[in-house]
C-alpha cells in the first residue's frame, strides 16, 4: 500500500492519480500534527506524520506530494535509501511516449504530453496540461507549472522550477535549482541558481552558487 506525504492540494491530485491507477492507498501523512484524523479526499484521512509510517508495515511503498522541489528530493533521496516502493503517479489522460524514459516517484497530470526521446528523472512534477518536446532531458525534482510548453531538445537540469504557462524555446538549457518566472519566454541558456522572467526572458538574479 502507498503512503501519500504531503496532506495539502498537491496530495489530492496525486491521489487521484493513484486511484486511477487502481493502486492501493492507506492514507496521508504530513507534517502538521494538527492535521491528523481530517480527510482530504474521498475519504481517505490523514493518519499521521511521516515519522510514523513505520508504525504501518503495510506501507510498503511512498508517494512524496510535496511541491517544494528541494524538500521533494530530499524526501524521495530519504525513501529510496530506506528500500520503500516509489512509484509513479501518471494520471490516464496524460499521453507520454513509448519511446520516453520515465524515472521513479513521479507526478505527471493530465493532459501532459510526453514527446518521443525525452527523458525525465526521478520525483519530477509535469502539472496539468504541460508539454515536453522530443529529445528532452529532465533532471531529478525539476517542476513543469500548468500550462507550460517545453520544446524539443532542451535540458532541464535537477530542481528547476518552470512556472505556470511558461514556454521554452527549443535546446535551450536551464541550469540546476533556476526558477523561471510564470508566463516568461526562455530563448538563452540560463545558468544554475539563478531567476529570469519576462517575455523574452531576462536574468533578474544569479546567485552562482547554491
Amino acid at each position: 500500500m502507498i503512503a501519500i506525504i504531503g496532506a495539502g492540494g498537491h496530495g489530492k491530485c496525486v491521489y487521484e492519480c493513484l486511484f486511477r491507477q487502481g493502486l492501493k492507498i492507506i492514507g496521508f501523512f504530513d507534517d502538521d500534527p494538527a492535521k491528523e484524523g481530517n480527510i482530504i479526499i474521498n475519504g481517505a484521512k490523514v493518519i499521521g506524520t511521516p515519522g510514523s509510517i513505520s508504525q504501518y508495515p503495510e506501507a510498503d511503498s511512498i508517494f512524496v506530494a510535496v511541491g517544494d522541489n528541494r524538500s521533494r528530493t530530499n524526501q524521495f533521496t530519504y525513501y529510496k535509501a530506506k528500500e520503500y516502493l516509489l512509484p509513479n503517479a501518471i494520471h490516464p489522460g496524460a499521453y507520454i511516449s513509448d519511446f520516453a524514459k520515465i524515472g521513479a516517484g513521479n507526478f505527471i497530470m493530465g493532459p501532459a504530453v510526453i514527446n518521443p526521446g525525452s527523458t525525465i528523472g526521478d520525483c519530477c512534477i509535469i502539472n496539468t496540461s504541460a508539454t515536453v518536446g522530443h529529445d528532452c532531458i529532465l533532471g531529478n525534482g525539476v517542476q513543469i507549472g500548468p500550462g507550460v510548453n517545453v520544446a524539443g531538445g532542451c535540458v532541464i537540469k535537477e530542481g528547476v522550477f518552470v512556472g505556470v504557462g511558461a514556454k521554452i524555446g527549443p535546446e535551450v538549457t536551464l541550469g540546476a535549482w533556476s526558477v523561471i518566472g510564470a508566463g516568461s519566454l526562455v530563448l538563452r541558456d540560463i545558468p544554475d541558481y539563478s531567476f529570469c522572467a519576462g517575455v523574452p526572458a531576462v536574468l533578474r538574479k544569479n546567485n552562482g552558487i547554491e
